[in-house]
């Protein structure tokens, strides 16, 4: 039996035919057998994911693994998820591991390497931690794994971590859901390559307006992206960003190539643990966005008190509703257009039906 390949960047196990990773993307044109699969040696094992790797992992499951040492960007280690984002530069940022703690430098980019929504200074070495997200320019958005940390002694199992809430980290946030109306139609109409260059071109758009207006993007949903806010009045702001932008986008392109948001908001405490959100208060802000019109921002009461003062933020009052899974019902607001500014406003030539990819 022809030995499998063994990728050195993300220790998967690959056919023998393979030239690149099933898992990362990396080169494996050369000879990668695993030790188990080496001729003479058929009861050893294959060799164990190495314990010194990062994995990057995009909220479209696309996965970057990296090594000490790695440069990251569109030229460098990477190349295969990176190479379509223009904003991203030939070598963006390089992670090194000092003494077991993991750093990332920011290695003079055109537009910055962000960790959590902070944009790092040039040069300057950051700690990572697992569970962190980390933005190679506003575009590409991932969050970090560390192989080693999963292998600590008394380390919990995934999938063993039990109800208790001690291991994270209970907050007051905004939450913000915005959910794309008709992309499947797009996707049957127009093929996969394309619609995804038309969805990628989306989520750039509103992931810079999230870091810019001092949010975190957390993941995408389907078609939804959940994005959370320490600031009440920014994560409006946020909101009415985005709605302007698409507004400005479909008024100079033609229909078939038009993005409609709907966006719920709700402030409440949640559970943030491993770069996610948990509680109630989640679940609300989903439910406010499934009742909000395509174009229109809608927000719950406790949101709208914390907010009604600002100058640039008008709101009307839409009524109370019986939310699904909620007992009470629930004071629901407009926020009207008009405020903020444009931030991630998207470029009318950034995706063409007509694209060959």
């Amino acid at each position: 039996m022809s030995p499998r390949k063994v990728c050195p960047h993300c220790a998967a196990s690959n056919e023998p035919s393979r030239q690149t990773c099933v898992q990362c993307s990396a080169d494996i044109s050369a000879d990668l057998a695993g030790p188990g699969d080496r001729p003479g040696q058929p009861g050893e094992q294959l060799a164990p994911p190495p314990a010194e790797t990062v994995t990057l992992t995009s909220p479209d499951g696309r996965v970057i693994a990296v090594r000490d040492g790695d440069v990251v960007g569109r030229t460098a280690v990477g190349k295969e998820v990176l190479d379509i984002h223009e904003e991203i530069s030939r070598r963006h940022a390089q992670f090194v591991r000092t003494e077991g703690v993991w750093s990332i430098i920011d290695l003079g980019s055109s537009n910055g390497t962000f960790v959590d929504g902070e944009r790092l200074s040039p040069r300057k070495r950051v700690a990572l931690k697992n569970g962190q997200q980390v933005m190679f320019s506003p575009v590409f958005q991932a969050v970090v794994r560390i192989a080693e940390e999963a292998k600590e002694e008394g380390a919990v199992p995934a999938g063993q971590e039990g109800d208790s809430c001690d291991s994270g980290d209970r907050r007051t946030l905004v939450i913000l859901f915005a959910d794309l109306k008709g992309s499947v139609t797009f996707f049957q109409e127009k093929g996969t390559l394309v619609a995804r260059k038309w969805i990628l071109n989306l989520y750039r758009m509103l992931t810079s307006i999230v870091a810019a207006r001092q949010g975190m993007h957390l993941k995408n949903i389907g078609d939804a992206i959940l994005a959370v806010f320490d600031d009440s009045k920014e994560a409006v702001r946020a909101a009415l960003d985005m709605q302007a932008d698409l507004r400005r986008h479909n008024s100079a392109t033609e229909e078939q190539d038009h993005y409609y948001l709907r966006i719920g908001l709700n402030r409440g405490t949640v559970l943030f643990e491993n770069h996610d959100v948990f509680g109630n208060a989640v679940n609300i802000a989903s439910r406010v966005q499934a009742l909000a019109p395509p174009e229109h921002i809608y927000i719950t009461e406790c949101l709208y008190e914390a907010v009604r003062d600002a100058a640039d933020i008008e709101c009307r009052f839409i009524g109370n509703q019986q939310l699904k899974g909620v007992k009470d019902r629930t004071g629901i607001y407009e926020v009207l257009p008009g405020g903020a500014g444009p931030v991630g406003e998207l470029k009318n030539n950034d995706v063409r039906t007509g694209d060959i990819l």
